[in-house]
């Protein structure tokens, strides 16, 4: 007869690793899901343009920061043109809103554009914020020949959600002692990280 004493306390130790492993993939994945249910993200689209200044030209139907699809809609300037001049500006945008709940976490503006390449330091652009009290100048496009999406964080500028529904952007030319324009602005957006 074979002494089965020994195979116990391996077998033992097999269902007891099995089980942990178990255990810990279940208490992963709860708290991997409770984490996905509690932050969200949130893209706020322009969604008006008001009109308050118009010295910039215009393609396409108003509000033409609403979406990424030059050269469909968006707003331009032209060199010793229309929108050169130091301080021209354009605006304002506004965005969506939102339906303000849950704690703020950050905010980031993101603007898809261009900048006239030949004299970055001299020719450019400013984007410019409303945070319901005051503008801020929260980003700029020097000499960014190919259209592209910048970004910067405005959660200090936008730390409620009342702020954040008050929103809105005027984009304003720059130029040091030369000839300006040769600008463009296709989109805007607001990024919102927060927790329910």
């Amino acid at each position: 007869m074979t002494d089965k004493s020994g195979y116990a306390a391996p077998l033992f130790f097999i269902f007891l690793a099995f089980t942990i492993s178990l255990t810990s993939g279940y208490i992963y994945e709860n708290q991997l899901h409770n984490v996905t249910q509690t932050i969200k993200n949130s893209r706020l689209y322009v969604d008006s343009f008001d009109a308050t200044s118009t010295q910039w030209l215009t393609a396409g139907t108003a509000p033409y920061l609403d979406a990424q699809d030059e050269p469909n809609n968006y707003v331009y300037t032209v060199v010793g043109g229309a929108g050169s001049k130091d301080g021209d500006l354009m605006g304002d945008f506004g965005f969506e809103d939102h339906d303000a709940t849950g704690t703020i976490n950050s905010v980031t503006l993101r603007v898809y554009g261009r900048a006239d390449p030949s004299k970055p330091l001299q020719r450019y652009f400013s984007v410019w914020l409303w945070d319901g009290n005051s503008w801020n100048e929260v980003m700029n496009f020097r000499g960014e020949g190919s259209w592209t999406w910048k970004e910067v964080d405005v959660t200090q500028y936008l730390n409620t959600w009342n702020k954040i529904n008050q929103a809105k952007i005027r984009l304003q030319t720059e130029v040091i002692g030369v000839t300006g324009g040769g600008h463009a602005c296709d989109a805007a957006v607001l990024v919102i990280d927060y927790t329910l």
